[in-house]
């Protein structure tokens, strides 16, 4: 009897597994690395949301972690990455599938920034976004942010690696480091046992009209459609909505937008296809 009960556990497991599919995800840069948390785990829900009509998936983190330009060619050749929540950038438009429902609703464009303490003083006194472009700024390789700043005007010094850029602005290689509303919590939280200097600009924020969508392999076209089909069904189903709110309502009220100067500046990467008018698809302050 023993027998033919481990016989039928292993044919329901080899059956299963022939069957599930892994969907492979960037792995973050470091143990401190959280900003692809919201993504992959909406990702999850997603797979799950569309298994009556797919095959059962799961997520599951590459073999290491990459770069920007690295993930880029990994999702082309589609084998050791399948899918990255990014911002646009054109090359990515032109070689990725993309599926254009902002799953952020926009509000990483609203940018805030680490600065160090003694800086706030000096920063504070600004009253424009061409007095505030004067302080060189940083961001990451391949970061979109960072070519959308240079044509607004800023100087942008680019780090090499995530963690690396807040030893940067430690040292004053630039003064303010641009983060959106959904990350500069959480990584203050961490980033501040190593760097006690380190600080919230109080007073300013800069806004960049900034989906973050999932870009896909061009090998894997049955999973884009997979995801955008399942986002929609979460939309509908208010499951979206609720998720969405559940990881920012909190961060939304700590990073105080509504008493901050709010300067704007366009993004270039946007174009007539992006849903820039479906209101229920963003999040306005």
């Amino acid at each position: 009897m023993k027998i033919i009960v481990i016989v039928l556990f292993l044919w329901i497991f080899l059956v299963f597994s022939a069957e599930s599919e892994e969907v492979l995800v960037n792995k973050p840069q470091s143990e401190n690395d959280s900003r692809y948390d919201y993504p992959h785990k909406l990702l999850e829900m997603i797979l799950k949301e569309t298994t009556g009509d797919y095959k059962p998936a799961s997520v599951a983190h590459s073999q290491f972690a990459m770069t920007r330009d690295r993930m880029l060619l990994s999702l082309i050749k589609g084998d050791l990455l399948h899918v990255v929540a990014e911002a646009p950038k054109q090359e990515w438009l032109e070689k990725l599938l993309v599926v254009r429902i902002p799953i952020r609703k926009g509000i990483q464009g609203y940018r805030l920034f680490f600065i160090n303490k003694d800086d706030q003083a000096v920063i504070a006194k600004t009253n424009s976004l061409q007095q505030f472009m004067k302080f060189p700024t940083g961001s990451g390789v391949g970061w979109s942010t960072a070519k959308i700043m240079e044509n607004a005007g800023f100087e942008v010094v680019i780090g090499n690696n995530y963690d690396g850029l807040f030893d940067m602005l430690d040292k004053k290689r630039f003064l303010t480091l641009g983060r959106g509303v959904n990350e500069i919590i959480s990584e203050y939280n961490i980033q501040k046992k190593f760097h006690p200097n380190l600080t919230i600009e109080s007073g300013i924020a800069v806004y960049i009209p900034l989906p973050t969508y999932f870009f896909v392999s061009p090998k894997k076209p049955q999973l884009a459609k997979r995801i955008e089909t399942g986002l929609h069904k979460l939309i509908e189903k208010g499951k979206f909505e609720q998720y969405f709110l559940s990881y920012h309502e909190q961060i939304i009220g700590d990073t105080n937008l509504k008493n901050r100067k709010v300067y704007s500046i366009s993004n270039p990467n946007l174009s007539e296809a992006d849903p820039l008018q479906d209101k229920k698809l963003w999040y306005r302050f």
